[in-house]
C-alpha cells in the first residue's frame, strides 16, 4: 500500500484562557485588607510550522485533533496563572494550509522553520485586583478567561521540484528520471506504473557552471490522462505537484499513434487546470527514438515544429529535442537546458521581495465575541460562551457581583437585543444555565 500521502484534514483548538480571581489580602487584624485576586494565564496558540524532516503527512493518518494548553486561573495574594504551553504542529516543507469551512488558503509553507499561527490562545481573565476603581475599591467580581478556537483545516503536500516531468503514461518519465538521477523509481511497460510523485536531484556537469546551477531538484509526477483537470482518474491528486515547479519536461512517446495529439491532450489538461501551469517554460522531450530511425525522429520532430509555428494560441514549448531515456542519449543537453531555465526562474524570483506571512485573521476569532438569543417556552436565552462564562464566575449572591454581570452583558449589546427581541419587566431569561427575572436590577 502506498505510504505517499499529500492531503489530509485536521482539526485544531487553542488554549482556553483562565478565569482571574476573587482574592483578599488576610493581614492581621484585617482578614479584608483589599482585594488580590490575581489574573488568569493565556491560553496556548496553535502554530504550524514546516521541516525538512518530514516529506510526507501520513502521521496525520493516526493523529488528527490537536489541542492546546489551557491557562491557569489566577489565584490568591496576586498570583497570576501561567500561561498555556503554545502547540506547535510540524508539516513537510510544501505544505499549504487551507481553512475548510471558508477554503481560503491560510499560508504556503515552503521554507524550513516557516510557520504561522492558526489558532490564538483564549485571553487570561482580569482577577479582582486589577478590576479595582476608586469608585470601586474592593470589587467582588473577577473577569472570564477567553475560550480557544476550534478549526478545521486541510493540509496538502505539494513537492517543492524546480522541473517537473509531466506526459501520459508510459512515455518513459520514470526512465528518464532514472537516467539524470540516482533516484530508483519502480519502472515496469504498463500503463500507470507510478502512482506517486519520485524526486531525484541533477547534477550538471562542470563545464555547466557557467549558469550559475550545480543542479535542482526533477520530480517525476505520474502520468496524466484525458480528463485529469476534472478529477478523472487521480487528476487532481497528479497535477496538484506540478503548482510549484518552475519548468516542464513534456516527455511525449515518439512510437505512439499519435504523438502531436498526446502533446496537444497533455497541454489542453494543464490549461484546463490551471492557466499558470500551461504557461510555464515547457521542454518538449520526443522519447523512445532508440526504437525509429534517426530519419523518422528528425521528421516527426519537424512536424511538431510546424505545427507550433502555424498555431501561434498554442503555448509554444521553449524547444523540442529527440532523446533516449533508456540509452542516455540527448538527456544531458535537455538537462542543462533545464538548468538554464530553473536560474533564469530563480533570478526573477530573487528581484520579488518576499511578503511575510501575516497572522491569520480567523486564528483571532474567538467565539465568545459572539452571542444569540431565542425565545423558549416564554423564557429569552442567551447563548453564547462570554455569557455563560461571565455568570460562572459571578457570585449569584453578592450583590456588587450580579451588578457587574449585568453591565458587562449590557456593554455586550445583550440588554438592547432582549428590548429589541420584546423583554418586559417579569420576563425569565437565561443565562449559562441561570434564570434571572428582568427588571429586578437587571434592566
Amino acid at each position: 500500500m502506498s505510504q505517499f500521502i499529500d492531503q489530509v484534514e485536521i482539526e485544531v483548538t487553542s488554549g482556553d484562557g483562565g478565569n482571574g480571581h476573587i482574592g483578599w489580602r488576610k493581614e492581621k487584624y484585617e482578614p479584608l485588607g483589599g482585594p488580590a485576586g490575581g489574573n488568569g494565564g493565556r491560553g496556548g496558540s496553535v502554530f504550524i510550522e514546516a521541516t525538512t524532516d518530514l516529506s510526507t503527512l501520513i502521521d496525520f493518518r493516526f493523529k488528527a485533533k490537536f489541542v492546546a494548553e489551557n491557562g491557569i486561573k489566577g489565584s490568591r495574594k496576586n498570583r497570576h496563572g501561567r500561561a498555556g504551553e503554545d502547540l506547535t504542529i510540524r508539516v513537510p516543507v510544501g505544505t499549504t494550509v487551507i481553512d475548510k469551512e471558508t477554503g481560503r488558503t491560510i499560508a504556503d509553507l515552503t521554507e524550513d522553520k516557516q510557520r504561522v499561527m492558526v489558532c490564538q490562545g483564549g485571553y487570561g481573565g482580569v482577577g479582582n485586583t486589577e478590576l479595582a476603581t476608586p469608585v470601586t475599591r474592593a470589587p467582588h467580581f473577577c473577569e472570564p478567561g477567553e475560550p480557544g478556537i476550534v478549526r478545521k483545516l486541510e493540509l496538502t503536500l505539494k513537492l517543492l521540484a524546480d522541473v517537473g516531468i509531466i506526459g501520459l503514461p508510459n512515455a518513459g518519465k520514470s526512465t528518464l528520471l532514472a537516467a539524470v538521477t540516482r533516484a530508483k523509481p519502480k519502472i515496469a511497460d504498463y500503463p500507470f506504473t507510478t502512482l506517486e510523485p519520485n524526486l531525484g536531484v541533477v547534477k550538471l556537469d562542470p563545464s555547466s557552471k557557467q549558469i550559475g546551477l550545480d543542479g535542482f531538484v526533477l520530480a517525476d509526477i505520474p502520468g496524466l490522462i484525458e480528463g485529469a483537470s476534472t478529477g478523472v482518474g487521480l487528476g487532481h491528486k497528479f497535477l496538484r505537484h506540478v503548482e510549484r515547479t518552475r519548468v516542464l519536461v513534456h516527455v511525449v512517446d515518439a512510437t505512439s499513434e499519435d504523438p502531436l495529439a498526446d502533446v496537444q491532450l497533455i497541454n489542453r489538461e494543464l490549461e484546463l487546470y490551471d492557466e499558470h501551469l500551461s504557461n510555464l517554460p515547457q521542454l518538449l522531450a520526443l522519447n523512445k527514438c532508440e526504437m525509429m530511425l534517426e530519419e523518422e525522429a528528425q521528421e516527426l520532430k519537424e512536424k511538431i515544429e510546424k505545427h507550433f509555428a502555424e498555431n501561434t494560441a498554442a503555448h509554444k514549448p521553449v524547444s523540442i529535442s529527440t532523446i533516449s531515456a533508456y540509452s542516455r542519449q540527448g538527456t544531458a543537453d535537455l538537462m542543462l537546458a533545464c538548468g538554464r531555465l530553473v536560474e533564469e526562474s530563480k533570478n526573477r524570483e530573487k528581484e520579488l521581495e518576499r511578503e511575510a506571512l501575516p497572522v491569520d485573521e480567523a486564528a483571532k476569532e474567538h467565539p465568545s465575541r459572539t452571542y444569540s438569543i431565542e425565545k423558549r417556552n416564554g423564557a429569552f436565552v442567551v447563548l453564547g460562551d462570554r455569557p455563560t462564562r461571565l455568570v460562572n464566575v459571578t457570585d449569584l449572591k453578592d450583590p456588587e457581583s450580579l451588578f457587574h454581570l449585568f453591565q458587562r452583558l449590557r456593554v455586550m449589546g445583550v440588554i438592547e437585543e432582549l428590548l429589541q427581541e420584546g423583554v418586559e419587566p417579569g420576563s425569565d431569561v437565561i443565562v449559562g444555565g441561570i434564570t434571572f427575572t428582568y427588571g429586578e436590577g437587571m434592566g
